[in-house]
């Protein structure tokens, strides 16, 4: 089994305590020692570490063996703030793990799942940013199901009125999902909010009113540049031999939409990728420059040409 974190070994014992009906484990389970390679002396650590940080987690003896027992369901999320305020102690952890931790994390967050959604690993300073007053009173706002009004910095642009979601982390930013006066779905970055005030609409806004955004911010956005109520295109995408084994069919893919095609005869891999603005995709094939090409369709290969020929123009008119 390839090496992993701490961290992700919590999360699969917490995952496993509440797969067994009997909700119970111990140091001598061959399943576990087997899946996380490990004795019995540093699986009984682990357990006994994670019954330090729950109370939901009982210790007792069964002859001269420990058994842990999950007495009630863990909110891993809840237990993170109240035990300490704040999540960066959970994050600090994961600092090191695989940002797909993130999205097992989340099938164990049930009562604050409604506020968090996590698209990649938080690196930002989350303590800062909880602090920071425009960060609180947002948490407050979609607790309550508030209309919301935010001023962005940039441009002194107020936007009264909205309906706030969730406080969503993608592309290394915190961002705040909300549905505007015209009912689309949209992304404002955090760090780029002067003020947060309640909306001039006094109450509140039913859940089944936003019902469809969340089912899209859950089920259809890639990154912070998908667009919603936007028809989706496909993209065939090439990677060449030097970055092939970054693509091929079993490895993690890039792009929540990213699909597999075919592995060529001079190993280079054939792979699509749908998406609703040119932007939500040329940053990625950028970052692949120059062995990434893009195939079809025309318009998206013709609008990376440009950009590219702009950006050799700029370097020679510097």
């Amino acid at each position: 089994m390839a090496q992993i974190s701490t961290f992700e070994k919590y999360i699969f014992l917490l995952e496993e305590f509440e797969r067994r009906q009997n909700k119970t484990l111990d140091a001598y389970d061959e399943v576990l020692l087997y899946e996380l390679n490990l004795s019995p002396k540093q699986l009984g650590r682990l357990l006994d570490e994670l019954k330090q940080h729950f109370d939901n987690i009982e210790k007792s003896k069964n002859g001269k063996k420990n058994i842990y027992k999950l007495i009630k369901p863990i909110d891993i999320f809840t237990e993170a703030f109240e035990n300490s305020q704040e999540i960066g102690w959970l994050l600090q952890m994961a600092h090191e793990g695989d940002p797909e931790i993130f999205k097992d994390l989340e099938k164990l967050t049930k009562k604050d799942k409604h506020l968090y959604m996590f698209k990649n690993t938080p690196f930002e300073d989350i303590s800062n940013l909880e602090s920071k007053q425009s960060f609180s009173r947002l948490k407050r706002i979609i607790e309550a199901r508030e209309y919301a009004k935010l001023t962005f910095m940039y441009d002194e642009t107020v936007y009264d009125n909205l309906k706030c979601l969730k406080l969503v982390f993608m592309d290394n930013n915190w961002y705040v999902a909300y549905a505007d006066s015209e009912d689309k779905l949209r992304f404002g970055r955090i760090s780029f909010i002067k003020r947060v005030d309640f909306g001039s609409k006094v109450g509140h806004f039913q859940p089944s009113s936003v019902q469809k955004h969340l089912n899209f911010l859950e089920n259809e956005v890639q990154n912070s540049m998908t667009l919603y109520g936007v028809e989706k295109k496909v993209a065939t995408l090439k990677a060449l031999t030097p970055i092939a084994k970054y693509f091929k069919k079993d490895m993690k893919k890039f792009l929540t939409f990213q699909t597999f095609l075919e592995e060529l005869a001079d190993g280079s891999i054939l792979f699509s990728v749908t998406y609703t603005q040119e932007l939500e995709i040329l940053p990625f094939v950028q970052k692949w420059l120059p062995d990434l090409i893009i195939l079809e369709p025309q318009e998206l290969k013709e609008a990376y040409e440009k950009k590219l020929q702009n950006g050799i123009k700029n370097l020679s008119n510097k």
